[in-house]
């Protein structure tokens, strides 16, 4: 990408922008190729194609527990 198609990728949408890095990586760019056309650095592009899962909370464990007297 020249300056210009990098100015506009950077001012796409964040889900435009998470679009485009994942039509990029399935033409089968490196990571690396993809940074050099967009702008951005490897690790910012690897977090969004690839974000670190949330942590789980089980649904139970957020309900109100039973007091140990209640239960006996």
């Amino acid at each position: 990408m020249d300056r210009a198609e990098k100015l506009h990728f950077q001012r796409l949408p964040a889900e435009a922008q998470s679009e485009a890095l994942w039509r990029l990586a399935l033409s089968g760019l490196t990571v690396e190729q993809v940074a050099e056309r967009t702008g951005w650095s490897p690790e910012r592009i690897r977090k969004t194609i690839n974000p670190e899962p949330a942590p789980v909370v089980a649904p139970w464990s957020t309900g109100r527990r039973a007091r140990p007297e209640a239960r006996a």
